[in-house]
């Protein structure tokens, strides 16, 4: 029990540490830095307090969740420089509970980030200090893959993003790439992420690791992904953006567009 409290302390020292910066720069959105490098951090120590060998199975574990958790990092603090203002999520969040918006912050923004993050993380956590190193077995290989998949589409996807706000920026709706094939392609990313490292944790014998990727699924497709986003791209994008979601599926692609997409034919697909 000690190492856990000592664990989820390392997620709510960072998220602390954040707050008074986004009361300097008035920018709930820099809790978002430490989403994933906190989760990093959380297995890193988990690991390191378990004294776990290399062994293949938790060499995966490990590469996996510091590649998922130093690029979620880099990409977020990278954009919100470049964007240079609060996140539209926290600006409304900020409206619509002001006055006294800068201490409710940090209980409403910060401290509930960090019961998440430990929540999401605790299946990763546990299998590090389970003791149990997965052997080498076509399990973890399919494992490794699907968020191998995940951290690709990820990627993809905030790349072609990245470049449409450039060429066109911010006016402009992006349907074509990975958006061709699912609305959200970063949440269906994020998703296949962590049904991967749930199967993972399964095989270090946290068989309850299910319930994680359950919860991202349920909070992206639910709570704080897909219906704020939705929203927002309804109220600017009024004519765009309805044909596009009624054409496009949220997060399950159709296999005939994954196949097109994977054919370079994602441009015709609208």
């Amino acid at each position: 029990m000690g190492d856990l409290l000592y664990i989820w302390l390392i997620s709510l020292g960072g998220f602390l540490a954040l707050w008074p910066l986004s009361l300097v720069w008035k920018d709930a959105s820099v809790v978002d830095f430490w989403w994933g490098p906190g989760v990093g951090a959380m297995v890193l120590a988990a690991w390191w307090l378990a004294g776990m060998p290399m062994a293949p199975g938790i060499l995966a574990l490990l590469l996996l969740c510091v590649l998922w958790s130093g690029r979620l990092g880099i990409h977020l603090g990278i954009r919100r420089i470049q964007e240079g203002e609060e996140d539209a999520r926290y600006r409304e969040m900020r409206a619509a509970r002001d006055p006294g918006w800068w201490w409710k912050s940090l209980f409403i923004v910060f401290v509930l980030q960090s019961v998440l993050q430990g929540i999401i993380a605790a299946p990763l956590v546990f299998a590090m200090l389970s003791g149990v190193a997965p052997a080498l077995s076509p399990a973890l290989v399919v494992a490794t893959l699907i968020v191998g998949f995940g951290l690709w589409m990820q990627t993809v996807a905030d790349i072609e993003l990245d470049r449409h706000r450039a060429a066109d920026g911010h006016g402009k709706l992006l349907t074509t790439g990975l958006r061709a094939v699912v609305r959200h392609p970063n949440y269906l990313g994020e998703i296949l992420v962590w049904v991967g490292h749930a199967a993972l944790a399964v095989l270090a014998g946290v068989w309850w690791a299910p319930l994680s990727a359950i919860i991202v699924t349920l909070l992206l497709r639910y709570v704080s992904g897909v219906p704020l986003i939705e929203d927002r791209m309804a109220r600017t994008r009024p004519d765009a953006f309805p044909p596009y979601r009624d054409r496009v599926p949220a997060l399950v692609p159709r296999f005939s567009d994954l196949r097109a997409y994977f054919n370079g034919r994602s441009s015709q697909l609208n």
